[in-house]
């Protein structure tokens, strides 16, 4: 089995406007307090190659996915649909072309390019004879943010909501042992710091550091998971949500890091024997169109972000239809473990779903593959509450989604197993 792995320096080089939450739309960061990179991790089993991809940004839409795509493609060998890309989805970031209309810097993204190819190139050439082990812990750093209140589903903290507690980790060693990449996956927004002006990397990015720090030689990478309902605990303050410290974002780095390091020491993973194999597929969501009434009353009376967007919509209504194309896909890593990837941000109702589809296989989930909604499961659908409709202005939709959803995508799973199992039966 071969590997690669790389990463690269993303953090703005010049002066943008920071994306993550509304309030801060048109204001410009005032400092970098850590560093955003990219990260590429490249699998070879000897007959198929996989790339990973994750970025310490909020969002980017589905053409810098097919972009990405198409340079592993065309320069690497890479089938297109061996890709998958994420976002950790840090809300300390510098706004992007993909997700901030009108306040993304040009500049800023041709730097973003030049330090993707570098990284894509750097994984692919410097390759190495390695094994891959696989485990995860179970931990307690988030919490639903999702509270009835009168009647009404609400933004706060509820100690008792579902939530998924599993960190999946993949480890990578070279022949000597060395360990050289670790892969982790959890669920849960970044938002303890709030609408800060600072950029950082947020959990995730201080979790990679610790990591990198106290394994010499090693890159960690994290993957979002199904964190679309979910925020840190250590931002929970009662019945509502409070600013955390970089002292509160490092404790919770620091308890998921010794988690992980713990699991490693006890040498807790199990060697995986590669067995690649990848398909991607477009999940069509039915949505229960507004009134252009709404979206003019929003354009009239909103300010910032809100009335952009939704005057985007009224500029598109005749040239979009009722639904959107929800990108999605499986990737089988061995015989009995596999990693579903979605666009989005997706809910943990969902990652269920996606589990239930997979039957008793060993489940990595891996969402926010680009900004196109908030993904949302038919129960949530059904309570109502910002994942259900509240963020439709947000992503210039036309109306919050059909139910059904949880259908889909159990078909749309289950349909795409059969049809990778089938194949390898037949090879």
């Amino acid at each position: 089995m071969q590997f690669g792995v790389a990463k690269d320096l993303i953090t703005p080089h010049v002066a943008t406007h920071m994306g993550g939450y509304g309030n801060l739309f048109g204001k410009y960061f005032q400092g970098i307090h850590d560093d955003l990179y990219v990260k590429t991790l490249l699998l070879d089993d000897g007959k198929t190659k996989l790339v990973l991809v994750t970025f310490d940004l909020l969002f980017h839409d589905y053409e810098l996915t097919q972009r990405i795509a198409g340079y592993l493609h065309e320069k690497h060998g890479v089938p297109e649909q061996n890709v998958v890309v994420s976002y950790t989805h840090t809300h300390a970031g510098p706004a992007l072309k993909g997700y901030d209309p009108g306040q993304h810097s040009d500049e800023y993204e041709a730097l973003l390019w030049d330090r993707i190819a570098s990284c894509l190139d750097r994984a692919c050439v410097n390759t190495f004879e390695g094994r891959i082990f696989f485990g995860s812990v179970e931990g307690d750093w988030n919490m639903s943010r999702r509270r009835l209140v009168d009647g009404r589903m609400v933004n706060a903290p509820n100690p008792e909501g579902d939530k998924d507690d599993t960190l999946s980790i993949l480890r990578v060693c070279d022949a000597e042992g060395r360990e050289r990449a670790l892969l982790l996956n959890y669920s849960c927004h970044p938002v303890t710091l709030g609408d800060t002006l600072w950029i950082s990397a947020e959990f995730p990015g201080r979790l990679c550091q610790l990591l990198d720090t106290k394994r010499y030689g090693t890159t960690a990478m994290f993957f979002q998971g199904a964190g679309g309902d979910s925020r840190p605990r250590i931002a929970a303050d009662g019945e509502k949500w409070k600013k955390c410290t970089f002292e509160e974002v490092d404790e919770m780095a620091s308890s998921m890091a010794d988690a992980v390091g713990k699991a490693l020491h006890a040498d807790t993973l199990e060697p995986i024997e590669l067995d690649l194999a990848a398909r991607t597929f477009v999940i069509k969501l039915e949505t229960e169109v507004y009134p252009r009434e709404f979206f003019e009353q929003v354009v009239a009376t909103a300010g910032g972000p809100a009335k952009n967007e939704a005057q985007l919509v009224l500029d598109r209504w005749d040239t979009t239809d009722n639904t959107i194309d929800l990108h999605a896909g499986l990737v089988r890593l061995s015989d009995n473990l596999y990693l579903a990837h979605m666009c989005g941000e997706v809910c943990y109702e969902v990652k269920q779903v996606v589990q239930e589809a997979l039957g008793d296989r060993k489940l990595i989930f891996v969402g926010y593959g680009d900004a196109i909604a908030y993904i949302p499961g038919d129960r949530i659908l059904a309570e109502g509450g910002y994942e259900a409709d509240g963020s439709v202005v947000e992503y210039s939709l036309k109306g919050k989604f059909r139910r059904g959803i949880n259908e889909q995508v159990r078909a749309a799973f289950a349909r795409t197993l059969t049809e990778m199992e089938v194949g390898h039966a037949a090879i």
